[in-house]
């Protein structure tokens, strides 16, 4: 599969991404507010991205490491993967001026098709001719010439076209509105066969590659949840950079319930282990005999008859234990409540971040803020404490001797009247 993603980005940007100086590992528990705020960081220009996740690259170039998501800080850097990484770094951009650029584009759109669908036979001038023919018709209709002005808009109708080349792709297994993607592709709800990247999939934006120069010289920012358990083996990965560790923590209740909610929506699998009994999850979703969702902290193994709360415990308190144990570099705690928060709660945050990151970039996030959070990987609708629904369940799991440790570390109060 590295032969066939190579293929259809010959000759496309793929710096080393191995020569940055400086690193930024944004650490959280999964359903955390990661994604979201990895967003807003995106928005920054004065910072370097991933398009998303880091995990499908390290899973071709066998990183992931043994029984559970920890690799240790001796596991060997594979060659190459610092290229492959590279393919996804740069910075989004809303601009596709001329013909070398819708063709870029389209490769790196039928390149990441490979890592998301590896059954399907993906030619690049098949997508191509499908990525044109969409942007020409929002030029026509409503955009801009040269304009890439709204993703969801055109990506619900690409995807259409996708269907329709080819009858086992599933629209509905990508983050947009499924509303929006009704009644095209497979009926019923996605479950993946071979899997490389994790679903919801990524929707690639046109994207500007950094120069070596400028790698050396920005801020890298890295955000998956799984690295919570991989930090010292990413200083490995960057020997020459400075890696410095963004822990965005969110109240336990918040965070348990956003994953019981991910467990049960159609996406977010990661592992497909077999013989799952999770209460609350095998018996209700379809392949949940078979597919573990989000990360796999130690000792994953002895939940897999547990209740699914139980599970969303222990990824919770798992990642975050990971985090704290961690002693070696800087560290700086961000709380999620904060960045949804009152105004002013998010200019002060915006504000010491911008401190830490040693960048003048707080007016840039508080703007970004002030315009709303954008809607990425959501179940559910945002709603203030959520969670309260959900309290007599979560109630025992909250009183477990790691899950209390955890929140005492992170400074939630006991009180979860409190909590947000």
């Amino acid at each position: 599969m590295r032969e066939r993603v190579a293929a259809l980005r010959a000759g496309l940007p793929a710096p080393d991404v191995r020569v940055a100086r400086e690193v930024v590992v944004v650490a959280s528990s999964s359903r955390g507010g990661s994604s979201i705020f990895a967003e807003v960081l995106r928005r920054s220009r004065a910072l370097l991205h991933f398009r998303a996740e880091v995990n499908p690259q390290l899973r071709l170039y066998g990183c992931e490491g043994g029984d559970d998501d920890a690799l240790a800080p001796g596991h060997p850097v594979p060659p190459g993967l610092g290229t492959a990484l590279g393919a996804d770094c740069g910075q989004p951009t809303d601009r596709l001026d001329d013909d070398e650029a819708i063709t870029t584009f389209a490769r790196e759109i039928a390149a990441r098709l490979v890592l998301q669908w590896p059954d399907l036979d993906v030619a690049a001038p098949e997508v191509a001719d499908d990525v044109r023919r969409v942007l020409a018709e929002r030029w026509a209709a409503a955009w801009a010439p040269g304009h890439f002005a709204d993703a969801s808009d055109f990506y619900v109708r690409l995807l259409a076209r996708f269907a329709a080349r080819w009858p086992a792709f599933h629209p509905a297994a990508y983050d947009v509105d499924r509303e929006r993607v009704a009644g095209t592709g497979p009926a019923g709800a996605y479950c993946p066969g071979r899997l490389v990247e994790e679903p919801p999939f990524v929707l690639p934006l046109p994207w500007r590659h950094p120069t070596e120069a400028e790698l050396r010289a920005r801020p890298l920012v890295i955000k998956t949840p799984s690295n919570a358990y991989r930090l010292g083996w990413l200083r490995r990965l960057f020997p020459d950079a400075r890696v410095r560790v963004l822990h965005l923590v969110r109240n336990p209740a918040a965070s348990i319930n956003g994953l019981y909610d991910g467990w049960r929506f159609p996406g977010f699998h990661s592992h497909d282990v077999g013989g799952l009994a999770i209460q609350g999850y095998s018996d209700v979703v379809a392949g949940g005999d078979r597919w573990w969702k989000f990360d796999r902290p130690p000792g994953w193994r002895a939940l897999t008859s547990a209740p699914l709360e139980r599970v969303c415990a222990a990824q919770w308190s798992g990642a975050h234990a990971a985090v704290l144990r961690d002693g070696d570099g800087d560290r700086h705690c961000l709380r999620f409540e904060d960045v949804v928060g009152a105004r002013h709660r998010q200019e002060r945050a915006m504000g010491e971040l911008a401190d830490w990151l040693g960048l003048p970039v707080h007016d840039e996030l508080a703007a970004v803020l002030h315009r709303g959070l954008p809607a990425v990987m959501a179940t559910h609708q945002p709603r203030h404490r959520r969670w309260f629904a959900r309290a007599g369940l979560l109630e025992p799991v909250l009183a477990l001797p790691e899950v209390q440790s955890v929140r005492e570390a992170l400074g939630y109060p006991e009180d979860r009247s409190a909590w947000e």
